[in-house]
Order: C-alpha cells, then sequence, then structure tokens
C-alpha cells in the first residue's frame, strides 16, 4: 500500500473544509487514530462518519479500515520515504552515520526539483522592504527562527524574535501594516504556531492567491517548513516548503533541518542581491566586529 501521509500531503487542498480537519486530526493525532472506531474518530473531530468515509476515498481507500491498515504499516515500519535502503553494495548493517547523511542527502535532492526559487525571490522581497520583520518558531522550529534572525540581523535588517511562547502570541497580535510574520515549522502540524497563525490572521486576512502582498508591500505571511500539504500552510501567503511528503524517519515529529537551512540561507544571499550596494556595508560592518573580536595571531 502506498503511504497515507504522503497521500494527505498531496492532497490536502483538494480536501473539503470538513474533510481537512479529518485530515488535520490524522496528522496531529497518527498514533492514536489506527486504533480509534470511526465512530470515535467522529465524536471526537465533530464531523460526520460519511464525511470520513468520503475523506479516505478522496485518498484512494476503500474505506476506514484500508486506510487504517496503511496507516500502522507507515508507522509500525518507519523505514519510509526517506529511510535509506542499503544498496547491494553497501554492508549489511550500515553505520547509522551514513545513514543520517544519505536520508538528508535524498531530501535536499527533491527539494531541488520542487523548490521555486521564485517564491524564494518574493519572500526575500518582502522580508528586504518590511518595517519590521517579526519571527516565529517554537521546540526546535525555535532554534530555526533564530538562526533566521541571526541572518536577518548580519544584513542590518530589523528583526526580531523571541524563544517565550507566551511574547511570541504577544507579538503576534501586536503586527502592525508594513510589518511581516516569519513562521518556521518543521512538520507543518504543531498545535501552538498554528495558533499563533491563527491570531496574526484575526488581523490579516489573506492576500489575493498568486499576489502575495504585492511583492514588497509588506503585511504578510512567510512560512517555511519541510512539507507543503500541512494545516500550517493555509495559513501563509508565501510557503516556502521544499519536500512532498511526511518524513516517518524520525520519532516525535522531529524532522529534517538541513531543507530548511537551505532555504534559510538562499533568503540570505538573495536579499543580498536584491540590497545592491548596501549589502556591502553590511558586509564590512559583520567583518569589523569580527576582526575585533578575534585573536591576533601575529601575538
Amino acid at each position: 500500500m502506498k503511504s497515507a501521509l504522503t497521500r494527505i500531503s498531496n492532497q490536502y487542498a483538494s480536501l473539503s473544509y470538513s474533510e481537512a480537519l479529518f485530515a488535520d486530526y490524522v496528522l496531529a493525532h497518527r498514533d492514536q487514530i489506527i486504533h480509534m472506531a470511526i465512530a470515535e474518530v467522529s465524536e471526537e473531530i465533530g464531523i460526520a462518519s460519511s464525511t470520513i468515509i468520503a475523506a479516505v476515498k478522496k485518498l484512494g481507500y476503500t474505506g476506514f479500515r484500508e486506510f487504517k491498515l496503511a496507516l500502522a504499516s507507515e508507522l509500525l515500519n518507519p523505514a519510509g520515504a526517506w529511510k535509506h535502503t542499503p544498496g547491494p553494495k553497501e554492508p549489511e548493517g550500515t553505520d547509522t552515520y551514513r545513514q543520517v547523511v544519505l536520508s538528508n542527502i535524498a531530501s535536499l535532492k527533491e527539494s531541488l526539483e520542487t523548490m521555486e526559487y521564485s517564491l524564494i525571490q518574493d519572500a526575500a522581497s518582502l522580508l528586504l522592504n518590511a518595517r519590521h520583520i517579526c519571527i516565529f518558531g517554537v521546540g526546535t522550529s525555535g532554534v530555526l527562527a533564530r538562526e533566521a534572525h541571526d541572518f536577518f540581523f548580519r544584513l542590518g535588517l530589523n528583526s526580531t524574535f523571541s524563544e517565550d511562547l507566551h511574547y511570541q502570541l504577544l507579538a503576534a497580535a501586536r503586527l502592525k501594516e508594513g510589518d511581516v510574520a516569519l513562521l518556521i515549522s518543521q512538520t507543518g502540524i504543531n498545535k501552538d504556531i498554528i495558533n499563533i497563525a491563527e491570531k496574526i490572521r484575526q488581523n490579516w486576512p489573506p492576500h489575493v492567491s498568486g499576489s502575495p502582498a504585492g511583492k514588497g508591500s509588506g503585511q504578510a505571511i512567510i512560512g517555511i517548513s519541510n512539507y507543503m500539504g500541512t494545516p500550517f500552510a493555509k495559513y501563509t501567503d508565501i510557503l516556502l516548503a521544499p519536500l512532498t511528503m511526511l518524513s516517518t524517519t524520525h520519532d516525535n515529529n522531529f524532522s529534517f533541518r538541513i531543507p530548511i537551512l537551505c532555504i534559510i540561507e538562499t533568503l540570505y544571499y538573495t536579499i543580498s542581491e536584491q540590497m545592491g550596494e548596501k549589502y556591502q556595508s553590511a558586509l564590512k560592518a559583520n567583518r569589523q566586529v569580527v576582526e575585533d573580536s578575534s585573536v591576533n595571531h601575529s601575538v
């Protein structure tokens, strides 16, 4: 059977509102739902059982039972799409480091095929022209958010990030016209980051599809994630997400960092190109700080 999580990811945009509620529940409770009856799921989500049947059929399954079997098989055998399988020339029991490296290489190769550089250019323009860039990220995604803040700060952009969730929620409520919100979610299913996105959306309606915030006018939500078709995606004006399927390689929804780090670094260089001569001034200031704080090797 094909991956149930992959099918949800690929077909999420085609689901109705109620069917998407079911998909969201599956993504957030994948370990529990394989043990639940359809009536329990229906009651838990607050939708009709017939809607669940319609959703799983749209995903290509004959019924809820077949869907659960496919999902259980995927969860109980996490060899998944990104788990590297040793080839005939590789020794059995290939070391863990090699497994990790090759899995990340596989994810980066897909990102080269799917990531649209024009979206990165649009996002860079918004960030460069923003009155203020407010960066959001929770948990392990917060580590990546801190990395993004470091890159933008070195360019001289007005960028802020707080690791405290309460401060992030407060910042989300205080965004003003001309600001840009940059939200990072590795998996795209974290409830805290989605709550932040919902709070921002209360004040900012989504921009017209295909014309995100007018390319440089500010007041937009830029999302960075690993995966395209997730609940997080629908809150963004620009989504930078290179992978089409959810990873089953990692436990506890831990996910790839390297594709997101590549996106952040690409944003840095794209913004620097758009800055023109101003970039040289920022670069000179950075180099001066490094030189002043470095040990004099001639001593």
